[in-house]
């Protein structure tokens, strides 16, 4: 199958939003479900969760206590678009304190996307900091 860089782009931004979105509402199960049965997250400082089942687990230990905010922008892929392809994006997290909103910290992923029967899907997501 053909994949024009286009349509690549288009569907690893789908994939990051939906898993910012999850995050953000504390759906460990949704963040779960966007990766591959066998996908890994790694994050610095926590860890490295691999398959489902644990990045379910772990995830449900991040669950929000206070509204919070990821923001993902100038996302750009790094490998020829494909079945398979690699991204990077930068990251600023927000939550939301009695003084209001504020950044909590940057960072960036770098992610391994894979086309599985039509959904994208994360097979690698590293989570860094700056």
């Amino acid at each position: 199958m053909t994949i024009s860089a286009e349509a690549a782009l288009a569907g690893v931004q789908s994939v990051i939003a939906a898993y910012t979105h999850a995050i953000d509402a504390g759906e460990a199960g949704s963040v779960a479900d966007l990766f591959t049965e066998d996908g890994v997250s790694e994050i610095a400082g926590q860890g490295t969760f691999q398959g489902r089942e644990a990045i379910r687990e772990a995830y449900g230990a991040f669950k929000p206590q206070v509204p919070q905010l990821h923001l993902v922008g100038n996302t750009v892929l790094t490998s020829s678009p494909g079945e398979e392809v690699t991204a990077s994006s930068n990251l600023v997290f927000y939550a939301r304190g009695e003084q209001g909103w504020a950044v909590q910290l940057v960072g960036s992923y770098e992610d391994t996307v894979v086309l599985v029967d039509g959904a994208w899907k994360f097979r690698k997501r590293v989570t860094t900091f700056k």
